[in-house]
């Protein structure tokens, strides 16, 4: 399995066999081919639910395939395995069942190969991500998650996401009563509740996404998470409202029921506001929002699914709306300016204009002001709350760094260890460097992974060839001039890691 790129590269079968745009019955793929006669060789009988991983694990491979960013000399088990986590990190309980046996085969495959050879520096980064993957989603996560599953007071709630989301203490206690609002909405059906629709407000990478997904980890309601941006105001342009509703009602596991007390969460919803002018001068986004109300009002909405009428009632359902709302800032000055009677520039009154800054307004989001922006009057009536999420400073970048459980600085010194046994050390001049950086882009807390692989990704390289135990540091110039980390010995320094001393 090691070798399943260049393996299936000698073979000149198809991937798949395609005929009208269906897969021939009866016509088994190369890739499951493969995989099966290296499966038989590790398991003494193979079970339906086998089956089934298997063909998960033809899904991770054709996604390889399918990256343009992987280039197919490069290709290799460990793309598999990033895929995989990808999954992992969005849906845990989806996808969790399937990744175990996968990655225990993949571990069987390994070690029955290498029983009567000495292991390559490849096969033992394979197996040390095989064990990284189990540790972060498959054994500690997981326990961790059921203690913290169906948690229902808002301080439960607030206090699952305080462990791994930084800061924006003002979003995780709106979302965490959101969330206990539903849970009570649908434990009391007969009960007439408030409307249940929240909106988060914040730049990107601020952590709007993050706690939601967190939420889903904790959560027993169905939720999905979809970009709004591309709804399309008639069915022959764009996604539409039902194709979130049957996301939805898939993610429940096709049970209506079920499906009905679903989170959805909705993403770059400020799209929506901004006007979008068809060619005979039509806002198009008026009728989107339009037709999104109806369903925020709750009511039940008819859906089409292989040729069958589903209705489904969005009444019990929770609504998350999120986005950046860039220049909202200015329609908030506006509306101070009217309900102070500020008059401009006139006198001395301008004075008041000018301490008005981005701090001050962000406490000011009213639903007038949401209007001013774009947003219809009936959607902004609504909303049952506003949250704001602050952008995040370089104190927050550092404490994202190393404070959550599974923070991006934990994972890579579980992958240290589990190469070398070396400790991965950060001095605190190289954790600013890197929240520096971070700051300067505009994708906000997200940057902060890819520097940190950057930095990382050639002393990765190098750690199986070293020696057990000892250190990694990586400080200020490994960040901002691209130096190598340096190895410290249990006893003794050896100098920077290089070529000369590996």
């Amino acid at each position: 399995m090691v070798h399943i790129f260049s393996a299936l590269e000698r073979q000149k079968e198809q991937i798949e066999a395609v005929s009208d745009g269906k897969l021939k019955r009866g016509n088994k793929s190369a890739v499951s081919e493969y995989i099966l006669s290296r499966l038989v060789l590790v398991c003494d009988e193979i079970r339906v639910t086998d089956v089934d991983a298997i063909g998960y694990l033809e899904v991770l491979y054709n996604r390889v395939l399918e990256d343009p960013r992987i280039a197919s000399t490069e290709r290799s088990l460990l793309d598999v395995l990033d895929k995989m986590e990808e999954d992992l990190m969005f849906d845990c309980s989806v996808f969790g069942e399937r990744a175990t046996f996968i990655l225990n085969f993949l571990e069987a495959d390994l070690l029955r190969s290498a029983a009567d050879k000495t292991r390559n520096d490849n096969e033992k980064r394979i197996l040390g991500r095989i064990q990284i993957i189990r540790s972060l989603f498959l054994e500690e996560n997981k326990k961790d998650y059921d203690e913290h599953k169906g948690a229902s007071k808002p301080a439960q709630i607030k206090a699952y996401l305080d462990e791994h989301v930084i800061g924006q203490e003002v979003a995780k206690k709106a979302i965490s009563l959101a969330v206990y609002g539903h849970d009570k909405r649908v434990k009391h059906p007969d009960i007439k509740f408030a409307s249940n629709v929240v909106l988060l407000i914040g730049p990107s990478g601020c952590g709007k996404t993050e706690i939601m997904r967190r939420i889903q980890e904790i959560t027993d309601y169905p939720m999905i998470f979809t970009d709004v941006s591309s709804l399309g105001a008639s069915q022959y342009r764009g996604r539409h409202k039902e194709d979130i509703l049957i996301s939805l009602w898939e993610q429940a596991g096709r049970k209506k029921a079920l499906a009905e007390n679903g989170i959805i969460f909705m993403d770059e919803f400020d799209k929506l506001l901004l006007p979008a002018i068809s060619e005979k001068g039509i806002n198009m986004h008026d009728d989107v929002q339009s037709q999104l109300l109806t369903m925020l009002e709750g009511s039940d909405v008819e859906l089409k699914v292989n040729g069958q009428n589903l209705v489904l009632n969005t009444s019990h359902m929770l609504f998350i709306l999120a986005g950046a709302f860039q220049g909202i800032e200015e329609y908030i000055r506006n509306d101070q300016k009217r309900r102070k009677q500020i008059a401009g520039n006139i006198g001395f009154l301008s004075p008041l204009e000018k301490e008005m800054d981005l701090d001050f307004v962000r406490e000011n989001i009213s639903h007038e002001v949401l209007m001013a922006y774009g947003m219809k009057r009936e959607l902004a009536g609504r909303i049952s709350a506003i949250a704001v999420l602050e952008r995040l400073q370089r104190k927050d970048m550092i404490r994202i760094l190393t404070e959550p459980r599974e923070s991006i600085i934990c994972r890579y010194e579980k992958e240290f260890q589990l190469s070398c046994g070396a400790d991965l050390e950060f001095t605190e001049d190289a954790l600013e460097a890197i929240a520096d950086l971070a700051l300067k882009e505009p994708i906000g807390a997200r940057a902060l992974q890819p520097i940190v692989r950057k930095a990382l990704r050639d002393a990765l390289f190098c750690a199986p060839q070293r020696s057990k135990g000892g250190h990694v540091i990586v400080d200020r110039e490994v960040i901002l001039e691209g130096k190598l980390p340096i190895f410290e010995e249990a006893d003794e320094r050896t100098g920077e890691w290089n070529e000369e001393n590996l």
